[in-house]
């Protein structure tokens, strides 16, 4: 890879996991919305919480922690369509943009997901699930800001019920 393309790269991702980062996602995330209110198509923001994640790093140390968060992100992107983006937006958190997704579509890729991160935690003795909070958009939302707030919202609907679900939800502008 050239210098200035590895560098630019390295700009774009997150430094542990190679997800992108906030930023880039920012700037995709702003591109798909008005791509898909362009061609009238749905796009699904998946955001993704891991349940319990603190008592990892206090159990086990950082570097488990670490280990579980690059576990968590390969597993989406292996599990993703080339079309879609991962990205790790905080400490714990990772986001999931799906254009030209719907609900329903979605759902089956989020809970395919759930599944393979239950199954690698559970083989690894981590004690974490996951809540994640969907939003499948059939209107462009107004901005970038929206779309995660909206996705946040549902993902908080999953921890009030006890965590390890998913919460989806439609938005029609």
């Amino acid at each position: 890879m050239i210098p200035l393309e590895h560098e630019r790269s390295q700009a774009r991702s997150d430094f542990l996991t190679g997800a992108l980062n906030s930023r880039a996602f920012e700037q995709i995330a702003a591109a798909e919305i008005q791509r898909s209110g362009r061609y009238s198509h749905p796009l699904t923001l998946a955001y993704i919480d891991i349940d319990n994640f603190k008592a990892v790093n206090d159990e086990f140390g950082h570097s488990t922690g670490d280990g579980l968060l690059k576990t968590i992100a390969r597993t989406i992107s292996e599990n993703l369509r080339t079309t879609d983006y991962v990205a790790r937006l905080g400490g714990d958190e990772f986001a999931v943009l799906m254009p030209e997704t719907g609900a329903e579509a979605a759902l089956m890729v989020m809970a395919r997901i759930q599944a393979l991160l239950e199954e690698q935690m559970r083989e690894k003795r981590w004690p974490v699930t996951t809540s994640i909070g969907m939003v499948t958009c059939l209107k462009p939302p107004p901005s970038t800001d929206r779309l995660i707030q909206m996705a946040d919202e549902q993902m908080y609907a999953c921890k009030r019920e006890g965590k390890d679900c998913i919460h989806a939800t439609v938005f029609n502008g």
